[in-house]
């Protein structure tokens, strides 16, 4: 399955997906109130028999008492690769691919809990770096760009750390481009060098500059 067939199956089963989390909210509500406590979050397997498609939908509070947040994801498999996609309609089509190694590097990087399942690591970072920025990235981000071809020049700064990625745009037929993001790794602002700090601040304030 291309990524142009993986966009519109995931995007057909949205509904399906819509309902199940409105059903599963009380609840997911009922368990975070029982523990009462900062990064609360309770996450549920989702299986659609027509298309046997694998996801989860996760519920997460950041304070006690808080709002609720909620999204869901898929697990796709490509032979032995195992791949985290989360999709969006939102202002404009994506699909966002989180590596193996990504997610790895996230719990090892910031999470620092070993035990925490691959799963677990994913909905973690969704939840709380629900809201990305895109960032222009060269040499003095990532030394190795070059060596990446094309579309490596663009990553996300995060309220974790910066995303680093490989990204690139692909057209439905008949639909608007769709953006593809493939997350390669993580990295916590805290562990970058002083140099890569000092250009993802100049990249903010460009932005700022521009207002």
């Amino acid at each position: 399955m291309n990524l142009h067939e993986v966009y519109d199956t995931l995007m057909s089963e949205m509904p399906k997906l819509d309902w199940k989390r409105d059903v599963l909210l009380p609840k997911a509500v009922k368990q975070m109130d029982k523990v009462m406590r900062f990064n609360n979050y309770v996450m549920y397997d989702y299986k659609i028999p027509s298309s046997n498609n694998q996801y989860i939908i996760y519920f997460y509070r950041e304070q006690p008492l808080g709002p609720v947040l909620s999204g869901y994801l898929c697990v796709l498999y490509d032979g032995s690769k195992r791949f985290v996609i989360k999709w969006t309609d939102w202002r404009k089509p994506a699909v966002h691919v989180f590596t193996s190694h990504f997610l790895q590097r996230y719990k090892e990087r910031f999470l620092k809990q070993p035990d925490m399942t691959a799963n677990e690591v994913a909905v973690r970072f969704l939840s709380r770096n629900f809201q990305l920025k895109p960032m222009p990235v060269d040499e003095r981000i990532n030394k190795h760009v070059e060596k990446y071809g094309e579309y490596a020049g663009e990553g996300f700064l995060a309220p974790d750390g910066f995303c680093f990625k490989l990204s690139g745009m692909e057209r439905l037929e008949g639909t608007a481009p769709v953006g593809i993001s493939f997350f390669t790794t993580f990295m916590p602002i805290s562990d970058m060098s002083k140099s890569q700090q000092q250009a993802i601040y100049e990249e903010c304030m460009k932005d700022i500059d521009a207002l």
